[in-house]
């Protein structure tokens, strides 16, 4: 796949530690542009087409004032929550475990270097592997129906034992790949419809804040680093300058540049679960969030 994604779409197919991108982003950001510990629990906006600033207020009591507010705050948004109010997802009926096991610990277990994929008795049982850190991690994905636990956490601990009895009917290459697993998350997948509208005046958001997605595409990250890109440039075209209306007429265009292709991936996600072999992935890879054309 490396290969063919560099010949394809001229630029090679990379896999790393979501710690590891944290900490490259966090690089790349000036120091003083970053605010730990500070928890968003409300927000009060000016109204629409109106001046002044956007206040936030913060769990330790706190408060302060921005321009523009951009809820890139997950998938239990606090901004989208503010926006909207509260949701309503559906539970698939389906849990998902991940885990990191050392590569070292898997001598015996072949094709370690390639994104490898087992098959349950129902599409929705399934384990898939891939490497990270240049091979000297194995990052394990799997999912089963379980109605018993609806709880949905990126940071969740499961049970190692249990996940092992999950897959007992498996290959032994899959259980020996569970079995060499310390620790494990779980957590329960839930379904959302693509939300008709992102952004109010100058308030909006990003990632999976505003389209959160089953994880069967593996693009949750790439659509909120594209929202990013494409955010970032509506932005820039505003100017350091810009009034609000200006500034509200960019997240505007952002959402309006974004909202059908993340839809598209978002509903896609759900059915890719079911499919043995992807299709025709171009207009997923293809596209440059850097040279695409700004809307207007």
């Amino acid at each position: 796949m490396a290969q063919t994604a560099q010949t394809k779409y001229g630029a090679p197919q990379l896999t790393m530690h979501r710690a590891d991108l944290l900490q490259a982003l966090e690089q790349a950001v000036p120091a003083e542009s970053i605010a730990l510990g500070k928890k968003l629990v409300s927000f009060e906006a000016p109204g629409e087409g109106r001046t002044g600033r956007i206040r936030l207020t913060f769990a330790d009591g706190t408060h302060d004032g921005v321009d523009v507010l951009i809820g890139a705050d997950g998938i239990h948004s606090v901004v989208r929550t503010g926006l909207f109010g509260k949701e309503s997802p559906e539970f698939t009926g389906v849990v998902a475990y991940r885990a990191v096991v050392p590569a070292e610990r898997l001598a015996g277990v072949p094709n370690l270097g390639a994104f490898t994929k087992w098959w349950g008795p129902t599409p929705s049982s399934q384990i898939v592997t891939f490497p990270l850190n240049l091979g000297r991690d194995i990052f394990v994905f799997a999912t089963t129906p379980q109605d018993s636990w609806t709880l949905e956490s990126w940071t969740a601990p499961g049970d190692v034992q249990e996940l092992r009895a999950m897959y007992a009917d498996y290959h032994a290459e899959a259980r020996a790949l569970l079995d060499a697993c310390d620790s494990v998350l779980k957590s329960a997948l839930y379904v959302r419809d693509p939300l008709p509208r992102w952004s109010q005046d100058r308030v909006s958001l990003l990632g999976d804040a505003c389209h959160p997605m089953m994880p069967f595409m593996a693009q949750g990250a790439g659509m909120a680093i594209e929202d990013a890109v494409v955010l970032s440039r509506h932005l820039t075209q505003a100017g350091p300058m810009a009034d609000a209306a200006t500034l509200a007429g960019a997240l505007a265009n952002y959402e309006a540049a974004r909202r059908e292709r993340t839809a598209r991936v978002q509903i896609g996600s759900r059915g890719n679960q079911w499919l043995k072999e992807g299709g025709n992935a171009d207009w997923v890879y293809e596209y440059d969030a850097w040279q695409v054309p700004l809307a207007a």
